[in-house]
Order: structure tokens, then sequence, then C-alpha cells
């Protein structure tokens, strides 16, 4: 969408919604997984749809009507009008093909998913390089916020995957579709066997991590032949499990308590080792006082490489007394707003590359160090429609990244703002030489103020962490494919 779009009747919008606030009582608190979630049961019998609509109005009316007729609503009306509302503020279109309309009405118990498809494509009053072949509608109760989040995480965690797509399409029925969702919405990776050094590194993990003093073990998986290694072996609750694959992470987390979703773009080994202790770190899995031996392999070829980290060593400048990298941000938003900026570096937008800044922070203690350059497109709607743990917002960032500035977001995932300019002012940073004004701006303002930043290099794809002002972490894009 464009940001004229975005702006429309902002103001009417703004002054006529009363919306449930809850995200300011629950600041702070982390989304469960989105793979927790089984869609398959909020699907009804009837409500797998072919339609063959002419506008979009007519299908969110159909999709509405099915999920007002499985639950024996009189009136559908309501999930329709709730439905326009939120497609006022925001398209919900997600890309490949497929939208996510989606609505919070009071008094609706729980969940309820109904899914219209069309081969040919339904209008949805969106650029699009593709039909929207596939809309998924999500009806809840109001006062589910959190879990509404969790739900749309946990559809468009699914769709991403072309299997499923092609799947949904082909469903004979609405029990077919149920039986697809509930597969966690992931067609499993790729297979291969692990070649004998993975086996060994895997056996003999535990004893190689004493022997070199490291108190905690991550192995980064991208197989299930892996997996089943790691199952196998006795007290299997002593590792830490890293994957890019959505699939993998699922199976992980019915067999270990410990299990990080890492960003799905390919990352060099350097990038993949630091960043997944990052998040280790910010997930509470790893403390400041440990010692990581980090399993990894490079890009389908196997575990090859055992890299050791001393967590007090290579980031206790950077960490809290309680071994947090900001008790300001929350753990589950600096995941999100970095897998946001793999996925921006990778794919950048319509064909070119992209550079922008993400700051998390305390927007007031911001202020006097930023500059508006444009209207800000986020200003006067409703909080929970701008938490950047909304996956359906993701398109939307992804076009504002196209703005000069950096966007604004509070510890808690709401975006503040974006367009902004920042102007810490001449502040000493350690930056190495070659970096540009937009790293130096986003290192610097991390200087002045309380915040982490997150540059993405419009030239090279390189995502730069940062935070009192010094860099964390400079992560490179590998030459694997993604998962």
């Amino acid at each position: 969408m464009t940001l004229k779009e975005a702006l429309r009747e902002k103001e009417e919008k703004s002054a006529g919604k009363s919306r449930d606030q809850a995200a300011d009582k629950d600041e702070g608190k982390r989304p469960a997984p989105a793979e927790e979630v089984r869609l398959g049961a909020l699907l009804g019998p009837s409500s797998l749809l072919d339609l063959d609509a002419g506008s979009k109005k007519e299908l969110l009316c159909a999709l509405a009507e099915a999920v007002a007729r499985e639950r024996r609503l009189g009136d559908w009306q309501p999930l329709y009008q709730a439905t326009c509302e939120r497609e006022a503020v925001v398209s919900t279109y997600l890309g490949e093909g497929v939208a996510v309309p989606h609505a919070r009405v009071p008094g609706f118990e729980g969940f309820a998913i109904a899914i219209a498809r069309s081969r040919k494509g339904f209008p949805y009053e969106v650029e699009t390089a593709e039909p929207v072949q596939l809309a998924i509608l999500l009806v809840g109760n109001e006062s589910l916020q959190h879990e509404h989040v969790r739900h749309l995480a946990a559809i468009a965690s699914a769709v991403k995957d072309p299997r499923v797509r092609s799947d949904l399409l082909a469903a004979k029925d609405a029990q077919e579709a149920a039986r697809i969702l509930d597969a966690g919405g992931k067609g499993p990776p790729r297979r291969r066997r692990p070649g004998q050094l993975s086996k060994l590194l895997l056996s003999h993990a535990r004893t190689i991590a004493k022997d070199i003093g490291a108190t905690a073990v991550l192995v980064a998986i991208e197989s299930l032949e892996e997996l089943a290694i790691l199952k196998r072996l006795p007290r299997r609750d002593s590792f830490i499990i890293a994957t890019r694959s959505a699939h993998l992470a699922e199976s992980a987390e019915k067999l270990f308590k410990r299990v990080l979703r890492l960003p799905s773009p390919a990352l060099s080994r350097d990038t993949l080792v630091r960043l997944g202790t990052l998040m280790g770190i910010t997930s509470g899995f790893i403390s400041r006082d440990d010692v990581v031996a980090f399993l990894s392999g490079q890009h389908q070829s196997g575990l090859d490489t055992i890299t050791v980290l001393a967590i007090n060593k290579e980031f206790g400048r950077f960490l809290t007394a309680s071994g947090e990298i900001s008790t300001k941000v929350s753990p589950g938003v600096l995941e999100r707003v970095l897998s946001l900026a793999s996925e921006i570096s990778s794919e950048g937008r319509e064909g070119r590359p992209i550079g922008t800044i993400f700051v998390i922070g305390d927007p007031d203690e911001l202020a006097p160090y930023c500059q508006r350059l444009v209207i800000n497109p986020f200003r006067g709607y409703p909080e929970e429609e701008r938490n950047i743990l909304d996956p359906t917002l993701k398109e939307t960032v992804k076009e504002f990244s196209t703005i000069d500035g950096a966007f604004i977001i509070k510890g808690n995932g709401i975006i503040h703002s974006a367009g902004t300019y920042l102007r810490p002012g001449e502040v000493a940073v350690e930056l190495p030489s070659g970096y540009g004004t937009r790293h130096r701006a986003a290192c610097a303002i991390t200087a002045v103020a309380d915040c982490v930043s997150i540059a993405i290099s419009q030239s090279t794809g390189q995502i730069s962490l940062f935070q009192k002002g010094a860099m964390i972490l400079a992560a490179e894009k590998g030459k694997g494919q993604e998962l």
C-alpha cells in the first residue's frame, strides 16, 4: 500500500473508534509462539468457500456470512462491519496471493476462521504482483488482543510455505483444509542424511562442551534427521535448539524446552552464531556468565563446526545487570524486528534494495533527538492496529521502509512513527570505518538515549545492531536458500 492510502480517513477513524487498550496493561508481554495455535479446529465444515466474487465487498460479505452461519449467529453484519473497519486502517494483504482480513468483535466466543479461494483471484483493492487466490478471515473476541495476534502469526507463518498455499487451493473439503492448517502450516523441510561428522558432533556435544569449558550448548539444525539424533540422546533438555525452519521449530518444541526460531533468510556462519546467541540471551536461555558452544553447519551441508563464545566477553558491556539487552525492550519485539530486518535485507522492495533504521526505545526519551521529515503515517491509529508483532503489518512496514528516515518503536512493539530524522548531534561512537550517515545516526542515537537500533545497508544488505554507541552485531547475508 502507498503512503496516501495509509493516511486516508485516519482522522475519522481515530475519532470514531473506541477500542480496548489492553496493550497498555500488558506492556512487555511476549506473545506465545505461533506454533502453539491449532488453526484447523477454528475452520467450520462449511467455511471453505469456492467463490467467484466480483468485488472485495462481496468477498468479505461471503466470509462474514460463513462464520456467522457456523456460529449460528442471527446477524453477520457486525462481523462484516468490523472487518471493513480493520481494512480501512491498513490493507491485510500479506503477499504471495494471500490476504488475511480479520476483526475483533464484542461478545464473540473464542476464534473462528473462514477461507475463500479462487484460482483466477479476487479483487482486493491493492496492487499485487499476483492475484489474491486465498482470503482467510479470522474473527475473535474483542478482549483477546494478544491471542488474536498469536492466531494471525500462526496463519501468516502457515501460508508462507508455497506448498501449504497450493494444498489449500486443492483441498477437497474443509476437513482436509483443517488438516493442512493443523500440520503446523508447514511442509517438512527438504530431507538429507546428516553426515558422519554431524552425528559425531551431536552424539558427543556435551562431552566436547565440558572439555572446552562451555556451560551451554546451542545447536543450529536444518533437518529432521539431526533432530532425530538429538531426540535419542539422554538429558536432551540441556540443549538449546535453533532453526530457521518453522516446521522444525514446531517439532523441536515438543522435545525441548528451549527452542529459538531464527530468521528464514540465509545467513553467513558468523552471523548465524552471533545472532543465534543474541536471541538466546534475549529469550533468557543464556546468561551473561555462560560460555556457549555453538554447533553449526553451512546451508544444508550438515553440522561441521563448534564455535565457543564467552558471553561476558563478547556481549557483557551491552547487557544489564540481570543479563538482558535492555530492560525497556521486550525480547519478542527485538526478535521480531531482527526477523523483519532480515526479510527486508534479503527481499528489498519491488526488485530494488532498501536501507532503513529501526529504533526501539521510549519515544519520549528519544523525542529531543528526532525530527519529522514527513507526516507520520502511523499517527492517529489505535495502538492495537500498529504493533510490530502483528504479522499483517509486515507488508505495510516494508512499504514504509522506502521512506527516508527511521521507525521509532516502543519497547512493547507499538510503532510510534516512520520517516523520522535522527539528529543525535556530535557524539563519540565506536563505528568501524566505511559506514555512512545512516549507520552513524543509528549508532549515535543509542549513545544519547537508552535504546537499541537496527540499520539495514541499502548497498550491501548488511544488518547492524547498535547499543550504547557501539555495534553489537553486523549480520551479513549468506548464499544459501531460505527455509
